[in-house]
């Protein structure tokens, strides 16, 4: 009886291989990204080439399965192989650039819009030539077909889409003062476990005061620097905060976020030093309507304030007030 030649397809070990080589070059990308052996365009670039070769391995994955099914003969289990390895190498891929997609604006968000605290030494974005190009034409052609706005000037347009997308990221006040504010924001920073770089300390209770740190993200190591400016208010202190990426790179958590979390970490702090947090966090709104006045942070004295010392006077005959040595500092 004559024997006939099995039929052999090649794209499936081909299919099962590229898939391979996708995958390794997708995780790598990833672990050098997050331990900062790549910088942000490296790692974009990366991950566009390991979702083209997985995007490949699996077509050909499909092409070797449908001549399996036409022809006969071995492949099934390298073909689907480069399936399954196909797909978890554009996974990751693909959830970047839908993030960047997706997710417009972001990055530099201000409680203020118009007169956003300072950043000193931020970080810029000159070294990520692709990503600024990639971010540009989102900006110009993705993202207004997507939220169907018409085109407007950049500031009117990212000022907007702040007031549209973070309608809660607006400036605080509390009912305390400026000096009190700034170690509930510092405790706050090194709560979240941001390095704070840079700072203006309070040297008086009513000065304005500025807060400056550098956070990591835990997913990609993305760094972004947030500010903290703490001006004197007629409530008590006025506090704002800018969050700025150093990149167009987005990751799972956004400046936003950033914002939410120091506001939160401060309410923290507030309530474990104070106890009532309703006593000391205002509205903005809240204080435009009511008009508050500030409160006195201590509780009224029974005596009045005087001078611990005895004052000097020129003439020895000239009179002394009486009980100028008694003051409320002592007893």
């Amino acid at each position: 009886m004559k024997r006939y030649a099995t039929h052999r397809t090649a794209t499936a070990p081909a299919s099962r291989t590229l898939a391979s080589c996708a995958l390794a070059l997708a995780v790598v990308a990833f672990l050098a990204k997050r331990f900062g052996l790549i910088d942000a365009d490296i790692f974009v670039l990366s991950f566009m080439v390991a979702a083209a070769v997985a995007l490949l391995a699996i077509l050909l994955a499909l092409f070797a399965l449908h001549r399996v099914w036409t022809l006969g003969g071995p492949g099934v289990p390298a073909a689907l192989t480069g399936v399954v390895l196909g797909l978890l190498a554009i996974g990751p891929p693909a959830l970047t650039v839908a993030i960047l997609v997706l997710r417009p604006g972001g990055h530099d968000v201000s409680t203020d819009r118009i007169d956003p605290p300072e950043l000193i030494s931020a970080g810029v974005f000159s070294e990520q030539p692709f990503l600024i190009w990639f971010d540009a034409t989102l900006v110009r052609d993705v993202w207004p077909v997507l939220a169907q706005l018409k085109t407007e000037p950049a500031d009117t347009q990212e000022a907007a889409e702040q007031v549209t997308l973070y309608p809660d990221i607006v400036s605080r006040r509390y009912r305390i003062s400026t000096a009190q504010l700034h170690a509930a924001g510092r405790k706050a920073l090194d709560g979240l476990g941001w390095s704070l770089v840079d700072e203006l300390p309070p040297d008086l209770l009513d000065v304005a005061t500025r807060l400056q740190a550098v956070g990591r993200s835990q997913l990609l190591g993305l760094d972004h620097d947030v500010a903290l400016r703490i001006r004197p208010d007629p409530v008590g202190a006025l506090l704002d905060v800018r969050a700025r990426s150093r990149t167009p790179l987005k990751d799972l958590t956004g400046n936003d976020d950033h914002i939410r979390g120091v506001f939160a970490e401060i309410d923290r702090v507030l309530l474990e030093t104070y106890g009532d947090l309703s006593r000391l966090a205002v509205d903005d709104s809240e204080a435009e309507a009511e008009g508050l006045e500030p409160e006195p942070v201590e509780e009224p004295r029974d005596t009045i304030p005087l001078p611990g010392f005895k004052p000097y006077f020129e003439e020895e005959d000239a009179p002394v007030p009486d009980g100028v040595e008694l003051t409320d500092l002592e007893g």
